[in-house]
This record gives C-alpha cells, sequence and structure tokens, in this order.
C-alpha cells in the first residue's frame, strides 16, 4: 500500500471473486464515534463503523459506490452516496424503494434512466427525482464512467443492504439463494420490480431459509 492510499478489506463474495471494501476516514474524524457534533447549517452526520466517506467496489465490472453521509438535516434523515459505472455497465435489474424517496444527480457522464418504463437521458448537472414505489434502472451508455450522486429519504437500512448485496454476487452470476435471503431481509429498503410484491414474498421467504439452511445466507 502507498503512503496514503485508502485501506482495502477483501470481504468473501462467494466463488468468483471478492468484494473490495475501501474505507476513508477524513483527516479529525473518529471513525469509532456515532455522531458528528451538529453544524451552523442545520446538518448532523453519523458515522458507521468505518466512517463516512468509505466505498464498496465491484472488482468485476468495476462499479462502486462512496456512501458519503448518513445524517439528518431540516428535511429529516438521508443517505449520500456516489454511484460508479463503467461504460457499458448498468446497475442490475429495476428495483423501487418502497418507502423512500431518491434524488440524482449526474457528475459526469451520460446516463440512461429508465423509470416506470419511461426513458431518461440525464447529462452532467441534470437530476432526476424517483417516488418511493417507482421501478427504476441506470444505464451508463456513454463512453466515459458515469458518476451519480443520489441523496436518499428516509434512508432506511438501504446502505447495508446494498452491502449485502454486493458480497452476494454484485456485477457477476449472483448467488439466488444469497440475494434472496437479503432481499427477503431488508424488504422494506429495496425490492426487485420484476415480479408483484404479492408472488414475491412467499418466494423470497422459501429461498431465504434455504440460504440459511445450506449456509450460503451472507446475513448469517
Amino acid at each position: 500500500m502507498r503512503a496514503g492510499d485508502s485501506p482495502r478489506v477483501p470481504v468473501s463474495a462467494g466463488a468468483g471473486g471478492t468484494l473490495s471494501i475501501i474505507y476513508v476516514v477524513p483527516n479529525g474524524m473518529d471513525s469509532r464515534s456515532d455522531e458528528h457534533l451538529l453544524t451552523g447549517s442545520g446538518r448532523s452526520t453519523r458515522t458507521g463503523p468505518a466512517g463516512y466517506p468509505n466505498t464498496i467496489e465491484d472488482p468485476s465490472t468495476g462499479a462502486s459506490i462512496t456512501f458519503l453521509e448518513h445524517g439528518a438535516d431540516e428535511q429529516g434523515a438521508y443517505l449520500l452516496m456516489d454511484g460508479v459505472l463503467p461504460p457499458g455497465t448498468d446497475s442490475g435489474p429495476a428495483r423501487l424503494h418502497p418507502r423512500a424517496e431518491a434524488h440524482s444527480e449526474v457528475l459526469s457522464g451520460r446516463a440512461e434512466v429508465i423509470v416506470r418504463g419511461e426513458p431518461h437521458t440525464l447529462l452532467a448537472g441534470e437530476a432526476l427525482t424517483i417516488a418511493p414505489g417507482a421501478p427504476h434502472s441506470i444505464r451508463n451508455d456513454g463512453a466515459d464512467s458515469l458518476v451519480v450522486r443520489t441523496t436518499l429519504r428516509p434512508p432506511g437500512e438501504f446502505e447495508a443492504a446494498i452491502r449485502a448485496l454486493y458480497e452476494a454476487g454484485a456485477g457477476r452470476q449472483p448467488d439466488l439463494f444469497a440475494v434472496a435471503a437479503v432481499l427477503s431481509h431488508y424488504r422494506a429498503d429495496v425490492r426487485l420490480a420484476g415480479l408483484p410484491w404479492v408472488i414475491q414474498r412467499p418466494l423470497l421467504r422459501v429461498f431465504a431459509g434455504l440460504a440459511t439452511m445450506l449456509g450460503r445466507s451472507p446475513l448469517s
């Protein structure tokens, strides 16, 4: 590791690779604390186990998510994160947030965003707000890396859900049992949009139970 580099902690992602988690603790931030002092702007920030910002990466695709802040302001609790998609990659199957609103702004690159089946092209500086329960997906159809900054309100346990899904095999052939266990556990924060919930929920329960029996649940 070179001086100044962020430490990378490999976490087992099953057959086919590892998930690298980068912990970056800004100068003066104590990663062991649970809260920072309330600032003059009325915003407070809560740190996770490694502090913020911290990044998870999918080595098989080069995609990553950097969790920048988890805090609260005058509008309530929020999670601020930057997603990076290399050219030709996407965010995976359409998903939805049952209770949270997502406001996404393109920082660089070109984003093809599908919301409720309707396509939207966003360039740098353009933004889109996705209502709770709206199925959505994003793809980088440009020649450069796509960077999207998203604010999720309220955040719930979305960060924990995405970490577990990355561990289950983001970007490559996923472990379906592990994915089912994660989606069943974090069903209040993220769901797949391709199957009605009344059908999806009992299926997830069955596969989540099998994942636990087989020792393939990342939540165990």
